[in-house]
């Protein structure tokens, strides 16, 4: 049976998703604005420049989420409240003694598997739909990563969690969309190792294959899609080499990275409804995340993706912003066209200046959030947001020049932040009272324009397009 309350269900865990979403960003942009301080006097934005968190709901997605989950036919639950309950009592202290074996007996296994099973199944217990995440979610990750928790039983509910996980998901009919919700931010949050204090959590990289497949489907809930988006970009951004469970090898980040360029340019993913707009922001920085430039055929479609959409003039502004700050954190070599990537990033910095400024205009009061994203997301395509990530990594421009065989492009890219960082100063610094951005400061952005054109317009030598 489908009731009219499940429709507000799904609204409010994809209300809780994007919003957890937001204030992660927010702290990290805000992070990154001070730590950024002490690098270059007087260029940093302060602390007030992080993006303002808009409507952090999609609306168009929540809605239509909504109606679907009013007319559509779902997958019977797996197990009943009485089946969860008769579970704990018989196998509560089993399961316990089995998370300590150093090394599991056939039985111990047998438990841990079990139990991995019922978390995922009692995801399907109407019940519990209400918040899956406090119910199910949070209990699961607190077994696998407990105190007590020895590696081989945390290495044996990680992929006996994601073996149900994808049985659920590939159900038909499928079950309920906050039930697939859930298991999607389940295997995309599982940690192979927990966070110390000089250390942060390393991501459970095993489920990468079903994330792949979530994202891209086109019939899955687009809030499933964003979510596998956004574990995806986390596995690429934090796995750890060598880490046991928690390691990508080349060819998983390669497999990643192609899903993710596919599905950029999809005509599926295509459409300026809030959804929509946020999952390919959401696939452009998963995509930033893998670092890669080339796929494993030494192709250059990871990067032609992120071109196409970024210089796209009918792409919306926060996909562009997103997909050219990406593509600055690719490892570029002498193949890749800077100039173009360059010239692409002070053509939006100059298009943010003038919509800013038409915006005041109209109303002196605010500015669109999208702007000052767009603004500070330029400012990342020249630094990143912490030390690792520039000078280990070489993300953002200023550092890029520094790989071997693109040394040539460092006056130019300097020349250009010298220019471009006075209007994302200017922009940022007056967030409660926007002020028009000086006509010279316009200016100087079109005059690097003008005498900076790239040779062409091809992303990297190989690539089969010129953008547009």
């Amino acid at each position: 049976m489908v009731l009219g309350i499940e429709g507000r269900s799904v609204v409010g865990n994809l209300r809780n998703v994007v919003s957890w979403s937001f204030r992660v960003t927010a702290f990290v942009l805000f992070f990154a604005s001070t730590w950024a301080a002490p690098l270059v006097a007087q260029e940093v934005p302060p602390a007030n420049a992080e993006p303002a968190a808009e409507a952090v709901e999609p609306p168009a997605v929540a809605v239509e989420a909504a109606k679907k989950v009013e007319t559509a036919v779902y997958a019977e639950p797996r197990v009943t409240e009485a089946d969860d309950q008769a579970w704990k009592k018989a196998n509560t202290i089993k399961f316990q003694n089995a998370l300590k074996a150093i090394a599991p007996t056939n039985a111990e296994t047998k438990v841990l598997v079990d139990g991995a099973n019922m978390f995922v199944d009692k995801m399907t217990i109407p019940k519990y739909r209400a918040d899956l995440h406090r119910n199910v979610v949070d209990p699961a990750r607190r077994s696998v990563e407990g105190q007590l928790t020895q590696p081989k039983p945390r290495g044996i509910l990680l992929k006996a969690i994601t073996d149900r996980s994808l049985e659920l998901l590939a159900q038909n009919p499928p079950h309920h969309p906050d039930v697939q919700l859930n298991l999607v931010i389940l295997l995309g949050t599982l940690n192979a190792k927990v966070a110390e204090p000089n250390s942060p959590a390393v991501p459970y990289t095993g489920s990468s294959k079903v994330l792949i497949t979530v994202l891209e489907d086109p019939a899955r809930p687009l809030q499933c899609r964003i979510s596998a988006a956004t574990g995806l970009g986390r596995m690429g951004r934090e796995a750890v080499v060598g880490s046991e469970n928690g390691d990508l090898s080349v060819v998983q980040r390669a497999e990643i990275a192609s899903s993710l360029a596919k599905v950029l340019i999809a005509t599926d993913a295509q459409g300026n409804e809030d959804g929509k707009v946020w999952f390919r922001s959401r696939v452009a920085e998963a995509l930033g995340d893998c670092g890669i430039a080339f796929d494993l055929n030494k192709g250059s479609g990871l990067i032609d993706a992120l071109l196409t959409a970024a210089t796209n003039p009918a792409e919306h502004l926060r996909v562009r912003a997103a997909s050219l700050r990406a593509s600055t954190q690719l490892a570029w070599n002498g193949t890749i066209n800077a100039p173009l990537v360059l010239h692409e990033c002070m053509k939006l910095q100059l298009t943010v200046a003038q919509q800013y400024n038409a915006a005041i205009l109209v109303n002196k009061a605010a500015v669109p959030a999208n702007l000052n994203h767009a603004n500070f997301e330029i400012y990342l395509c020249f630094r990143p947001k912490t030390a690792q990530q520039g000078n280990v990594l070489k993300w953002g421009l200023l550092n890029q020049s520094t790989r071997p065989g693109l040394g040539q492009h460092t006056p130019a890219i300097t020349a250009a932040y010298a220019a471009a960082l006075p209007v994302i100063q200017h922009i940022v610094a007056n967030p409660k009272k926007p002020v028009p951005v000086p006509a010279p400061l316009i200016a100087a952005l079109e005059t690097w324009i003008k005498d900076n054109p790239p040779q062409n317009r091809k992303p990297t030598a190989m690539s089969p397009n010129e953008m547009p």
